[in-house]
């Protein structure tokens, strides 16, 4: 697995989630909150975007081991 791709990912996605929260916040209108949807937004956006980079790995790395087997059924 390509340690270096899922935390690219993440942060990519941690970028893209960091600006929903930003956009929630300004839409809500709540300056005390700004922080942890922020955070939150962020944080979230890491999680999801280093765990499907994984599965898309692994699913690879799966019909690269198991191709020939398959093909065989």
């Amino acid at each position: 697995m390509n340690f270096r791709v899922v935390i690219f990912s993440g942060i990519v996605a941690a970028f893209i989630g960091a600006m929903i929260g930003v956009a929630l916040a300004h839409i809500s209108q709540r300056e005390l909150r700004k922080q942890a949807i922020l955070v939150g937004g962020a944080s979230l956006g890491f999680v999801v975007g280093a765990t499907s980079s994984m599965i898309m790995q692994q699913k690879q790395e799966r019909s690269e081991d198991y191709g020939e087997i398959d093909r065989l059924k």
